[in-house]
């Protein structure tokens, strides 16, 4: 899975070598940021210039964290696939840069919203470009759809931006659900390619787990029907649509699962990641049926984007700086403790408990910090450094 680079040109800085150093270095950090922001705007609700805080808030939980883990993941992984050096140094500096201008919407005025739009919007174009490039290029069509998507997502984001300018009604929010949903598209399709191959390296499986095509293929199409349903119309379908995709993750899960996962902190992480996921499709269907706290299989959702993101993140900042995946610091098992408790907390304990809804809510906020800030502990340091081997990347 990891292919090593030669390439001998060690005059640029470490941090600009490969595209996961500095965006999950950044999503990092803005995971940490916006969540203390977010403490601050939560209680009171303050109003933010030019968006409603909690459309901020999924503003920046889609599209700077996310976002930033998908490009540093598709940049790094593009490579590999097609053998094709991705952008590094200036080039990789100004896409991070145009990342980074897109962080101030909270502090821009109406009057210069566009110029912010332009800048934010621009760094899924240009991140799109720079992933697409190498994979035309090698005629690596098997990779062709993560760029449909990520053609879309860019499409999402500029619909944000035009529901904020007023051009489009409702365009906010169709470009919040849109973006959202293409995130977890993303993940459904990694996770099918990587979760298992995973779990047989890491547990040294001498048989494949059982994956069927067909479930997948099925999944796929039903995961479109849903995300048409949900944001456009909003009726039953969607629910019907969520309880099919709930039964067939779940046979997934069956299928992929191995009692020696929870001894490798960069499996049971992972896997239970794709537990959330699935488990938003039951919460969404539940809530038809009876009465529940809003938003919580969004959330749900949400902290399976999360904790799949940071376990990705773990794993492929290890094997793209030279360390051994399958001996990765035994510290690491605490993040993604914290991050789980965090869930348990926001969404399970939230249902059970809506009485004390805001002290559960303040209890998930500090433990998501607590998490990423362990993460920006363990990790910052090898993305300023050379990789341990000695090579490029």
């Amino acid at each position: 899975m990891i292919n090593l680079n030669k390439n001998t040109q060690y005059d640029t800085s470490p941090l600009l070598r490969l595209g996961f150093r500095p965006f999950f270095f950044a999503s990092g950090m803005i995971a940490i940021i916006s969540m203390l922001m977010w403490m601050v705007f939560y209680p009171s609700l303050i109003l933010i210039n030019n968006a409603n805080p909690i459309d901020w808030h999924a503003h920046e939980m889609i599209f700077a964290y996310a976002s930033a883990v998908t490009v540093g993941f598709l940049l790094t992984a593009s490579k590999n696939w097609t053998g094709i050096q991705t952008i590094y140094n200036k080039p990789l500096l100004a896409l991070l840069l145009l990342w980074v201008s897109g962080r101030f919407l909270p502090f821009v005025t109406h009057e210069y919203l566009v110029y912010q739009a332009v800048l934010d919007t621009s760094f899924l174009i240009f991140s799109t470009l720079a992933i697409a490039w190498p994979i035309i290029k090698a005629k690596n069509w098997n990779n062709v759809s993560i760029v449909a998507k990520l053609v879309l997502l860019s499409v999402a984001h500029i619909l944000f931006y035009l529901g904020l300018l007023n051009i489009v009604d409702q365009g906010v929010y169709f470009g919040i659900y849109l973006g959202f949903y293409l995130i977890i598209s993303l993940l459904f399709m990694m996770s099918r390619r990587l979760l298992p191959f995973f779990i047989e390296r890491g547990l040294g499986l001498k048989t494949e787990l059982k994956n069927s095509k067909f479930l997948d293929l099925l999944s796929l199409f039903l995961f479109l029907g849903f995300m048409i349903a949900e944001i456009f119309f909003q009726t039953i379908i969607s629910h019907i649509l969520a309880g099919l995709l709930f039964i067939i993750h779940s046979i997934k899960l069956f299928n992929w699962y191995h009692k020696g996962i929870w001894k490798k902190p960069l499996l049971w992480s992972i896997y239970l990641a794709y537990v959330f996921l699935t488990l938003g499709f039951g919460l969404y269907v539940a809530s038809y049926f009876i009465n529940m706290m809003p938003n919580i299989s969004t959330h749900s959702f949400a902290f399976g984007i999360a904790l799949m993101t940071l376990s990705m993140m773990a794993r492929v900042s290890l094997g793209h700086t030279g360390r051994n995946v399958f001996q990765p610091p035994k510290q690491i098992n605490l993040m993604f403790i914290l991050l789980s408790l965090a869930f348990v907390t926001r969404v399970l304990l939230v249902s059970i408990f809506p009485e004390h809804y805001a002290t559960l809510i303040f209890t998930s906020q500090l433990l998501w910090i607590s998490a990423f800030s362990w993460f920006a502990f363990i990790y910052s340091p090898m993305f300023f450094k050379a990789r341990v081997d000695g090579q490029f990347g």
